[in-house]
């Protein structure tokens, strides 16, 4: 090799040049010199730091105004101010998916029209036109320094780098340094590898960028300070800004944001405001309600099929309807076991294995998170001074990364069995002929399937190619996904409730992801646990998990001759109880613990141990609720046996909503008799004893279970009883509740602010609650929103009794 091909590796343009030539889809990024790049930096961060200066100056006096402002402002008025701001902001949330839609890879190769939608997906018209958004934008780009946010922008422009649309240019040989850099002269500056022997290193652990991607996470920050300073001059566009000498004008401590249910935590409002907050690495606690509520979901639903007859048969219909073998070759022919007692040993078999795995993945995830937590508060004051992970942490980031890397491959896995067959999308799909040779199932999409105008459809589609997931990313997707089943009607009809709790655990996971890549800007090309470290740890740590699975799939199982929900298992707990309604639902009941012994048998014979007897110490015991006996009632108008459960239940929860207001009612009904009272013109008169008496008898009301409670509830709240409970006898008929409107007047919120003893009184009489809740609810249709994608509110209540 002579001294010409020598050099061709110490020049990257010409290296890049000759890779193209063997490859024409290769992207040749364009160069820089050191004294170009040097320059563009100083310049980005001086126009960083002015506008910051200016933001920081304008909000010590005037944020409570631009609060104040803002949020009497129409949709209209907003969307005028950031026009104004910036008059080519794209008007749609995720405009770079807009931008992928539009142009397609020929043209992006040849250079995109919409370079903004790529380079700044967060400043768009949708989002920002919202009462908060702009509010915590301002407060956190003004009020912290811009190393605190590199991550989160690098990270912001994937779909954009993946895509080929927004290339950062190259320069090698240098380190830029962002992250931990607090003033004007520090932002930005480049460290030669020649002449610093750790500059190399800090690039490839993520402590350092490649100058070109410095640049572009620069540009990024400036045109966001420029627009934000933009906005701030509009709000206040009738003050002078310019005075040194203004008073200050306080703000509140926070943003109020206008949500509809601002005590439950929502992933749909954490991942919408995420742009706009202070994203500092390693923040997974914020996670943690929402984990926890899933994985005590998931607790109750391996409950609930144990319970209660008529969910486990929905469920199972459920997954019968999700099955690959509901779909039809392209001649019409239906699958040669659809409907035969092989069908239901496989969706039975399935359904079981998923129900335990579910619980058992998001216990492990919450355990990974607390024990990442911990380490987090040991190493506190490293985080805080330096960018670089301490190594513990960094190694326990990297198992926790390669656990979730793993079970979003399970979702996945469930994904592509599922979604095809889901009866809303079944038409686009069809099966090959069944190979009799194995159970494989092949299934193809039809020729319609894949157009580029069917979004919704390219969507789902995505999950199903593992380049394209990669090249998308999970958490943009799962976004996407959302916004387009909320915004558009026909995508909403078109996802069943099962897809669409598939759709919730993937943005779940999406956003621990997230969370995880905020710790480094993109892949780091340092190792930090070795690929066979991780499986082995991985491996320990779903060792049960693997030992149910092999008892839950084995082929012999039969569980088809128990288990079939042909009529066995139906439940009329809607009806009016009576001897016959309450044999019926003995009966169903009966059939359903024959099912689960037969299960729980066979797990014995396997492992010596029933299921939950494998998860001991995981999976809290629980007494199941079964019908009682009939019992002939007297003739008089009594409460129906149906409703005594729920009298009592609610009985105890009046008495705690009421204890605290009986002072003050027996204060006003005292002052009340004493106005009344009048004055004795013969014999002695009696003191002091009505008030007693009143008192006594109102204690007697609370203390006495076996009396009907009457109390009092909000008007808010008696609309949704007696829609819950609607009797032929009332006028308007019954309707559908908001979600949030049922969590209202279940009180959850009202547990938050009691003492310890009134909480566990709470949970007391909670618990009987959802003996009845489980029992009846079902049948008075109430249910949750389907999770469509990132819908579901999630209420974490500590050790509640009702899922």
């Amino acid at each position: 090799m002579d001294s010409s091909d020598d050099s061709i590796y110490d020049d990257p343009q010409r290296l890049f040049e000759a890779m193209a030539a063997g490859n024409p889809n290769l992207p040749v990024p364009v160069f820089l010199s050191f004294s170009e790049a040097k320059s563009a930096a100083q310049r980005y961060s001086k126009d960083i730091f002015s506008a910051q200066r200016d933001l920081v100056k304008i909000l010590s006096h005037h944020e409570g105004t631009i609060i104040k402002r803002w949020l009497k402002k129409t949709t209209a008025q907003r969307q005028k101010v950031l026009t104004t701001a910036y008059p080519s902001i794209p008007l749609t949330h995720r405009p770079d998916f807009w931008a992928l839609r539009k142009e397609n890879p020929a043209q992006l190769r040849t250079g995109t029209q919409y370079r903004d939608h790529w380079l700044l997906p967060s400043l768009n018209r949708e989002d920002l036109s919202k009462p908060q958004n702009l509010l915590l934008f301002l407060r956190s780009r003004a009020r912290n320094p811009p190393g605190i946010f590199v991550n989160a922008d690098a990270n912001s422009v994937h779909i954009g780098h993946t895509a080929r649309a927004v290339m950062p240019p190259y320069l090698s040989g240098y380190t830029m340094l962002l992250m931990g850099q607090n003033t004007q002269a520090a932002y930005g500056r480049m460290i030669a590898w020649e002449e610093d022997d750790e500059a190399f290193d800090m690039m490839s652990t993520g402590i350092g960028l490649q100058p070109g991607e410095g640049l572009q996470v620069l540009e990024i920050q400036q045109r966001k300070m420029q627009f934000l300073l933009q906005c701030a001059k509009g709000i206040l566009q009738d003050l002078p800004l310019n005075e040194p000498d203004l008073p200050n004008s306080p703000a509140p401590a926070h943003v109020p944001l206008p949500v509809s249910s601002p005590d439950w935590p929502s992933l749909t409002q954490e991942i919408e405001e995420a742009p706009y907050r202070v994203q500092s690495a390693l923040d997974i606690d914020c996670l943690r309600p929402l984990i926890g509520a899933r994985r005590n979901e998931a607790e109750d639903f391996i409950w609930s099929l144990r319970e209660d007859p008529s969910f486990f048969q929905q469920v199972v219909l459920e997954w019968s309807e999700h099955r690959q073998e509901k779909l039809l070759t392209a001649r019409g022919k239906p699958h040669p076991v659809l409907h035969q007692n092989t069908f239901w040993e496989r969706v039975l078999s399935n359904m079981l294995s998923n129900a335990y795995f579910d619980f058992m993945i998001w216990d492990l995830v919450l355990k990974e998170i607390d024990y990442f937590l911990h380490l987090k508060v040991e190493h506190a004051h490293q985080t805080s001074s330096s960018p670089e992970l301490a190594e513990s942490l960094a190694q326990a980031l990297a198992h926790f990364e390669h656990l979730v890397d793993q079970f979003i491959k399970g979702s996945i896995g469930k994904w592509e069995v599922s979604m095809v067959a889901s009866p809303p999308l079944r038409q686009h799909y069809v099966r090959e002929p069944q190979d009799p040779t194995n159970t494989r199932i092949k299934v193809m999409s039809k020729g319609t399937s894949r157009k580029r105008d069917d979004h919704l459809l390219w969507l789902l589609e995505v999950f199903l190619q593992e380049d394209q997931l990669f090249l998308c990313g999970l958490e943009n997707v799962c976004d996407e996904l959302e916004r387009e089943i909320r915004t558009d009607r026909a995508s909403r009809e078109r996802i069943s409730p099962y897809i669409a709790k598939l759709i919730s655990d993937l943005s779940l996971f999406g956003e621990l992801k997230r969370q995880i890549g905020l710790a480094t800007p993109g892949p780091r090309m340092s190792v930090v646990v070795e690929q066979k470290e991780k499986h082995t740890e991985f491996e320990k740590k779903t060792k049960l998990m693997g030992q149910i699975f092999n008892v839950l799939t084995k082929t012999d199982m039969k569980l088809a001759e128990v288990g079939i929900p042909q009529g066995k298992f139906n439940y009329p707990s809607d009806k009016r109880r009576t001897a016959t309604t309450t044999r019926a639902m003995q009966k169903a009941e009966k059939n359903l613990d024959v099912f689960w012994t037969y299960v729980d048998d066979h797990c014995k014979e396997e492992t010596g141990k029933s299921i939950h007897g494998m998860l001991n110490g995981i999976l809290k015991d629980r007494q199941l609720h079964r019908t009682s006996d009939w019992v002939e009632q007297d003739p008089k108008p009594q409460h129906s046996s149906n409703h005594s459960e729920l009298d009592a239940a609610l009985s105890q929860f009046a008495a705690i909503e009421f204890q605290s207001r009986t002072e003050s009612t027996i204060d006003t009904a005292i002052s009340q008799a004493k106005e009344k009272q009048k004055s004795k013109t013969h014999g002695i008169p009696r003191t002091g004893s009505s008030a007693p008496e009143l008192e006594n008898e109102s204690n007697a009301c609370i203390e006495e279970d076996d009396k009907p409670t009457i109390f009092e509830v909000s008007k808010r709240g008696f609309k949704v009883f007696t829609t819950l409970f609607h009797t032929s006898t009332e006028e308007e008929p019954p309707g559908d509740l908001p979600w949030s409107e049922f969590l209202s007047a279940m009180a959850l919120g009202h547990a938050r602010s009691l003492s310890q003893q009134e909480f566990q009184r709470y949970q007391e009489a909670g618990a009987r609650l959802a003996r009845w809740y489980r029992k009846r609810c079902a049948a008075l249709g109430v249910r949750g929103p389907h999770q469509i994608g990132l819908l579901a509110n999630a209420v974490d209540v500590p050790n509640s009794p009702v899922g």
